[in-house]
């Protein structure tokens, strides 16, 4: 008799695997229904098998039961043991609930893309510049350089400021590669796509700053269109306004 007591106490479980138990489903009392995870509800893996799950629901049950538990949250724990077992409690169920959860699964993915290539574009769109020539766009690419020392003058050896607007090319590669490089927005941006598009022909590593970048006039001044500003390193002849 008293061996057949300790089997069936070992099978209900003590009273500290149920304050556990109890402890353990009142932390997702605040969980919406629709919300719950049965699975995390019943303490197992989502690929048990029905018999594990029914297995896991009575053993809770034991411990959890008003019934069966002295603990005061024994009611509330019991509901959310309810919840979560009654979207799995039989195959069927099973697989609406999966089911469902596969396709919320997947819409989140494909919103997820959706924003990832939204973001995308945006940035995209930060970092292009309208020609008036092609009516489109072209990228432009910020450099790690500081505007007070970002132009390379090759009669002076040396770097001199950047202003903005500031519009200019620089060699390398032994004069082979020339780089036409622009300061916006207080950065310098490598804008060679756009100075192609337009034809844009300055001599390289010069120390007059040959034109000047006019974004105001984006939609006043048409292709081509320019007008003489003072400006350029100092001691230099005027340069010219490129319209943008």
């Amino acid at each position: 008799l008293g061996e057949r007591f300790r089997r069936r106490a070992s099978r209900g479980g003590g009273s500290g695997d149920s304050d556990e138990e109890v402890t353990r489903l009142v932390t997702m009392a605040e969980v919406a229904e629709e919300e719950l995870d049965p699975f995390r509800v019943l303490g197992v893996e989502p690929t048990a098998t029905d018999t594990e799950l029914r297995r896991a629901y009575r053993r809770l049950a034991v411990l959890v039961h008003p019934d069966k538990s002295r603990d005061p949250r024994a009611e509330a724990a019991f509901k959310v043991l309810r919840a979560g077992w009654e979207r799995v409690s039989s195959p069927e169920r099973r697989r609406e609930y999966q089911a469902k959860q596969l396709a919320q699964g997947e819409l989140a993915r494909a919103l997820g893309a959706f924003l990832g290539r939204l973001q995308e574009e945006l940035r995209d769109a930060m970092d292009a510049m309208g020609c008036t020539r092609c009516g489109g766009r072209h990228r432009r690419f910020q450099l790690d350089r500081d505007p007070r020392g970002g132009r390379w003058c090759g009669p002076c050896g040396g770097w001199h400021a950047a202003e903005e607007g500031d519009l200019w090319a620089e060699s390398s590669l032994l004069g082979l590669k020339v780089t036409y490089l622009a300061r916006m927005d207080g950065h310098i941006y490598d804008v060679t796509e756009w100075a192609g598009c337009q034809r844009v022909a300055i001599s390289p590593d010069s120390h007059r700053v040959p034109y000047h970048l006019s974004f105001g006039a984006r939609t006043a001044t048409p292709a081509g269109r320019q007008r003489s500003v003072l400006g350029g390193c100092p001691g230099v002849s005027p340069r010219v306004s490129w319209s943008v």
